[in-house]
């Protein structure tokens, strides 16, 4: 048995059918259909070995554990359905999660408007208030939570008291966390809340490699983003690359495990190796190279607008290595956010650099073009309610969705949470929309379904059984086209959409309207 047992709840200790995207639906409530249904579309159980050991693990607890392991503790990722069998022994239970009480963008936009709590946030809770917990804590179990929702229980103190929880833990937490265990194991008093600054965040040399498999073979390739959003947290902590060595050592790991489909991760692939916001070319190729090594289908998590324009001939050759016999596409998500250049430049000027902040709406559509030429198939996710937006702000958006009715992607609104350096500002609420909120809402549902049909064609072409995936899947997504017909939420584009193919944009390094630099080439 083990000291120190890691875990998660039900949603995100699951591979999602080896499809990451799907987790997204953990976000929801389970509306319409029972909650098993949910289970089974989204977060399925998860192999383990007889001791409840997962085999894919989220990426950051694999990152916590093998912190743990390097530093000589007895530590490992526990299944949450096995818990009972190790708390009787375990001393300290580290918990981690990506949205606790669903309060992150994607939950709180769905719980709000359909005033139901998300399944990550139910799932959580029923794990947390499990007997055996209560009992262990009795005899002296030391609770320590993390992860990039830690921020969640100080909005719910009274959780907290309530299962006992000893430690909260925000920030990246390689370095902290063999530390507090320490401490917990020595029987000394525990911080309450400790917040790892970004000056304390670990070096790459201290960040040690996975010793497990990692949930849908994801792999880090580095941290942190130059681009300095406002809403973002992210942006706080310093830019890292891994070593291609130690990216190479977490593909072989994954690979050996079994898994044939993975992630590359950071928050911007173009940046990886690079200095700046320029994309190095060589070493974005050679990282793509090397993942294609060892997986049969690889994604990425992140890319920018600006950086897919900045290098507009890193996609074609990026194709060139992905799509093959096999992988006939490949997925990322891409912050858009709006299409208000004015508002770009008041919440996020770095985002469009080194464009024009005016020129933001035919990026996006430029982008969206290139995406398409290269069998690219984004998430674009929107913000709804950022401080300081307007009615022409919301509009701006509406029609550079419009122009965007026929790209293949999802168009994922939602909305603003306080987070980053707006970590003050007031939540959006469903009872804040205004009229022209909702029709953009109803636009995005219904662009949705309408790619939807198509995407899933592609989406399920690497399962073994892809006829029978598409038809459950395509069966409920009939479902919500029904619904959203019935209750009169279909919309259609207000002019026509435009065509989407890469044609260029006016390339002058000038960072931005709002900052006046005039540095060219």
């Amino acid at each position: 048995m083990f000291d120190v047992i890691l875990t998660t709840d039900w949603t995100m200790m699951s591979n999602h059918h080896g499809k990451e995207f799907l987790g997204f639906g953990a976000t929801s409530p389970n509306f319409v259909l029972p909650e098993i249904f949910y289970k089974n579309m989204f977060y399925p159980d998860m192999k383990v070995d007889k001791l409840g050991r997962p085999w894919q693990a989220p990426y950051g607890l694999r990152k916590v554990e093998a912190s743990l392991v390097f530093n000589g503790f007895n530590a490992a990722i526990i299944h949450p359905s096995y818990l009972s069998k190790h708390l009787p022994y375990a001393k300290v239970m580290l918990i981690s999660g990506h949205d606790y009480f669903g309060f992150g963008p994607p939950s709180s936009t769905f719980a709000s408007i359909l005033h139901k709590e998300p399944a990550n946030s139910i799932n959580f809770q029923r794990m947390m208030r499990d007997p055996s917990i209560a009992e262990a804590k009795k005899h002296g179990l030391k609770i320590i939570a993390g992860g990039p929702a830690a921020w969640h229980f100080l909005y719910r103190d009274d959780f907290v008291k309530e299962v006992g929880i000893d430690t909260i833990v925000e920030g990246e937490g390689e370095l902290i966390t063999p530390r507090l265990v320490d401490m917990a194991l020595k029987g000394q008093p525990l911080p309450r809340h400790v917040v790892v600054q970004p000056v304390d965040s670990p070096k790459v040399d201290d960040i040690p490699a996975i010793i497990g498999p990692s949930v849908n073979g994801l792999v880090e390739i580095g941290r942190g983003c130059p681009r300095g959003c406002s809403f973002c947290s992210v942006t706080q902590r310093p830019t890292r690359w891994y070593t291609y060595e130690r990216i190479e050592e977490e593909l072989k790991l994954n690979r050996n495990a079994g898994i044939k489909k993975g992630f590359l991760h950071s928050d911007d692939v173009y940046f990886y190796g690079s200095p700046s916001i320029y994309p190095n070319e060589e070493k974005v190729i050679k990282l793509i190279k090397l993942g294609k090594k060892y997986y049969d289908f690889l994604d990425w998590s992140h890319v920018s607008i600006s950086s897919l324009l900045t290098a507009p001939k890193l996609l074609p050759m990026a194709k060139e290595i992905i799509v093959d016999g096999k992988q006939k596409c490949w997925g990322v998500e891409i912050g858009v956010e709006t299409g208000s250049p004015s508002l770009i430049s008041k919440v996020m000027p770095g985002k469009a650099r080194p464009f024009r902040v005016s020129e933001w709406p035919e990026m996006v559509v430029q982008a969206a073009g290139l995406a398409m030429d290269n069998n690219l198939i984004p998430a674009c996710t929107f913000i709804v309610g950022l401080p300081e937006e307007t009615e022409d702000d919301i509009n701006r958006t509406i029609d550079l969705f419009d122009d965007l009715w026929n790209f293949k992607a999802l168009l994922v609104p939602m909305f603003f949470v306080p987070m980053g350096r707006f970590k003050s500002k007031t939540w959006f609420k469903e009872t804040n929309l205004t009229d022209s909120q909702k029709l953009l809402l109803k636009k995005a549902l219904t662009h949705g379904l309408r790619q939807s049909k198509d995407i899933l064609n592609l989406f399920f072409t690497d399962k073994e059984h892809p006829f029978l995936y598409s038809t459950i899947f395509g069966s409920f997504i009939e479902l919500l086209y029904a619904i959203t017909k019935i209750k009169g939420l279909w919309q259609k584009p207000r002019k026509p959409p435009r065509t989407l193919t890469y044609s260029g944009i006016s390339y002058e390094r000038i960072y931005s309207d709002l900052l006046g630099s005039t540095s060219t080439n």
